[in-house]
């Protein structure tokens, strides 16, 4: 007789079947939301997803990503093989490596081209591999367009030929110093120093530095590279392969070399400038004493022509027909100006070859001395004398900047005399790294055409042959503002006065 079951134990039935019932429909459920995720997964996804049949090689599914990429819609792709989607001439290719993909279960990542609905070739990076989809096995590709990669890559490579070419083709020495050591040359660097240029990857640079210099380089070295204000450029003197001292001059800044701290370098061979400069100090000097000697003989008989003409004025003038006293003017008036010729070639030459002492001068105290020494005339001339209020502190070499004045300033009288209401305007402005004065006359005026000649060794305007004067005035001046860094020019027309403009930098 087989036994009923008991109360308790059909409701233990009970509970384990709906428990069972409950678990399933769990795991349903799970499975359900497991597949939603993979599937918004799949339509979301950035690159573009294909599922191909692994025994056809038809494409069953792609994404949203596949669409846009292809240019095409998802019915226009699925049903196609794999391989239609890249380019005709590459199908052979593509379908070996299809074959040896399912022959060998294997995997792939590799870079490959497709082809759009309109004919565009797109480089793509391609990852594939089996995957089981309900129990299937399929062939899930993942396609990323590398496009911009590959036009940045272009654009790098294009980019480094261009800077290597450049670098190449230079006419200065190009090198990185890192750690004391040369890391890089290219052929310039190597053809100033004689080396070739393999000789000097890793040589020590205090090697390619003349042994006087080598602590100005190794100074320099070290403070660039602390990051210390220190000047861009410099000069020292280098050795060859050979032991020959030759010129460099330098022009250093820190970079980052393959992420540690080095010194880009660019030379230039200035053994031959240098060699010229000393040949020029030489010929400056030996100039300026020829100029000294000629000066002083020079001299000599021109203050015995001035003094004996003087005193035989003094004593035999008032019994002198007035053709000899005529005479002995014109003798006594050479004699001055050959004086004068004689004191402005001097000056002239001592221009930028005398060591100038550069300070902060006023201007204005300038200006103000100038005009006291030509008070007399301006006053005899009642000439109309006006000075700026706002003339500033300059830094230059005071002296000359008074002869500078002195010569414009004695030009503007005498080119107002005899002009009605005689004027004078000595002013200043402001023009970023510079000081620009003025010195306007309504004078006589300049032809265009002579503005340039009139500050030419012993160009005279034809107007005022007659008037006292070397002809060396306005050249001292052009060479005083010259080697001021400063600049010097006329604005003016015939018959309608002058303004003379020059430039001085403001303090360093």
């Amino acid at each position: 007789m087989v036994r009923k079951p008991t109360y308790e134990e059909l409701e233990q039935r009970v509970k384990a079947l709906e428990k069972e019932a409950a678990d399933r429909a769990g795991t349903q459920e799970a499975l359900r939301e497991s597949e939603e995720k993979c599937r918004l997964t799949f339509e979301s996804a950035v690159d573009a997803i294909f599922w191909a049949d692994s025994e056809t090689g038809l494409v069953t599914n792609c994404n949203r990503a596949a669409e846009t990429l292809l240019e095409k819609s998802r019915e226009e792709i699925i049903g196609q093989h794999q391989t239609t989607l890249h380019p005709p001439d590459k199908a052979e290719y593509y379908t070996g490596m299809f074959k040896k993909h399912i022959e060998q279960n294997g995997s792939v990542d590799e870079e490959g081209e497709i082809i759009t609905k309109s004919g565009r070739i797109i480089p793509v990076h391609i990852t594939a591999s089996v995957t089981l989809v309900r129990a299937k096995p399929i062939i899930q590709g993942t396609f990323r367009d590398i496009a911009e990669r590959r036009r940045v890559e272009e654009e790098l490579r294009e980019g480094e030929e261009k800077y290597s070419t450049l670098v190449e083709s230079s006419l200065t020495g190009i090198y990185i110093d890192q750690d004391e050591k040369v890391v890089f040359a290219n052929n310039t660097f190597a053809e100033i120093y004689r080396y070739p240029r393999d000789a000097l990857m890793g040589m020590e640079t205090w090697k390619l530095v003349h042994p006087e210099d080598r602590a100005l380089t190794d100074d320099m070295r070290a403070r660039r590279l602390r990051g210390e204000d220190v000047p861009v450029e410099y000069e020292a003197r280098g050795l060859t392969k050979f032991g020959g001292t030759i010129w460099i001059k330098r022009r250093n800044t820190r970079i980052e070399y393959q992420g540690k701290p080095a010194i880009l370098g660019n030379i230039a061979d200035i053994t031959e400038q240098k060699g010229a400069e000393e040949k020029l100090r030489k010929i400056n000097e030996e100039l300026e004493n020829f100029v000294h000697v000629v000066s002083h003989d020079l001299k000599t008989p021109i203050i015995s022509i001035q003094g004996f003409s003087s005193r035989l004025f003094k004593k035999r003038g008032d019994k002198m027909e007035a053709k000899e006293r005529k005479y002995l003017e014109q003798i006594r008036t050479s004699a001055d100006r050959m004086e004068l010729l004689v004191s402005d070639l001097l000056s002239l030459s001592k221009v930028g070859r005398v060591v100038s002492t550069f300070k902060e001068v006023s201007s204005l105290e300038i200006v103000t001395s100038t005009a006291s020494s030509l008070r007399d005339r301006v006053k005899k001339n009642e000439i109309e004398l006006v000075v700026g209020k706002n003339l500033p502190t300059i830094y230059c070499d005071g002296e000359r900047i008074y002869q500078v004045f002195e010569n414009l300033l004695g030009n503007a009288v005498k080119f107002v005399q005899g002009t009605g209401n005689p004027k004078i305007e000595i002013g200043y402005e402001e023009k970023g790294a510079f000081h620009q004065f003025h010195v306007k006359d309504n004078g006589i005026g300049i032809d265009p055409k002579y503005h340039r000649k009139i500050f030419e060794m012993f160009h005279r305007l034809k107007e005022v042959k007659d008037q006292e004067g070397s002809g060396l005035g306005l050249a001292i001046v052009a060479r005083i503002i010259d080697h001021h860094g400063g600049k010097v020019w006329v604005e003016s027309e015939k018959a309608k006065g002058a303004t003379f403009y020059f430039t001085l930098p403001r303090k360093p």
